[in-house]
């Protein structure tokens, strides 16, 4: 009766074995108590080891699933990590290149940047950053400006004249060989007053001189000069030496023809 009962049992469906146990209990009580009892003991430890080993089962998961999570976090972390780096570090260059590019050579006379940095020039004056567009010719300068600007043809061997408009109100003209490119002097002409030069350098000479009714400031040293400022009907004016400084000579004689 009792095998027909487990094989009856394990065939109508999955009965786990501890319900077997006890169904063998049972009938081993009615036959002999003492074995009944042993039976329902084995029944209980087995109960008690299935349970540990489903216990021992869960957490195992739940530590796979911990360990899991970390490698995940510590994926996620990195490119974050990477990505504040390179900008940082993007950020670091564009300034190093910013501050090569325009920064003026310290003490060299006629040194200046085209474009205006965050700076003080000669006369102390903090100079702002500018957008700065090459333009073909002086008519296109004078019509993104809105101004007028008369200036020399230029003498040899600097006859190569290229056009810059700085910000929407200020017109440079540098004057350059044609085979070299080397810097021969540059104008500059812009609405408001004060030093537009650019030009950072502290000179030892400072001369007021005039010219046409014009208060020309010269700077420079030994004699020669490689600074011209004025201000005149509303608008500042510059006239800046390349490497060589001029003579007063040589410099007034631009400043007579730019206008």
């Amino acid at each position: 009766m009792k095998e027909d009962s487990k094989r009856l049992l394990r065939g109508m469906t999955e009965v786990r074995d501890q319900y077997i146990l006890e169904a063998e209990a049972f009938y081993q009580e009615k036959e002999d108590p003492g074995l009944a009892k042993e039976s329902v003991k084995k029944g209980e430890e087995a109960k008690e080891e299935k349970e540990c080993t489903e216990k021992e089962r869960i957490d195992k998961e739940k530590k796979r699933s911990k360990i899991q999570d970390a490698k995940k976090k510590k994926i996620l972390t990195l490119p974050r990590v990477l990505g504040i780096s390179l900008s940082i570090a993007a950020a670091c260059m564009v300034l190093f290149i910013r501050s090569h590019t325009h920064a003026p050579k310290s003490g060299s006379p006629g040194s200046f940047a085209l474009e205006g940095t965050q700076g003080e020039n000669s006369d102390g004056a903090t100079m702002s950053e500018w957008n700065v567009e090459e333009v073909d010719s002086l008519q296109k300068a004078k019509e993104l400006t809105g101004f007028d600007l008369r200036i020399p043809e230029g003498k040899e061997p600097f006859t190569k004249k290229t056009f810059t408009v700085i910000g929407d109100d200020m017109i440079d003209v540098r004057y350059s060989q044609e085979a070299t490119s080397a810097l021969g002097y540059d104008i500059r002409k812009a609405r408001g007053e004060g030093d537009i030069s650019g030009d950072y350098t502290k000179y030892a000479a400072t001369q007021e001189v005039d010219l046409k009714a014009r208060k020309v400031t010269l700077k420079g040293e030994a004699g020669t000069y490689s600074l011209a400022l004025w201000e005149e009907n509303g608008f500042s004016y510059a006239v800046r030496a390349g490497e060589k400084p001029m003579t007063e000579e040589e410099i007034l004689e631009i400043v007579g023809a730019v206008d």
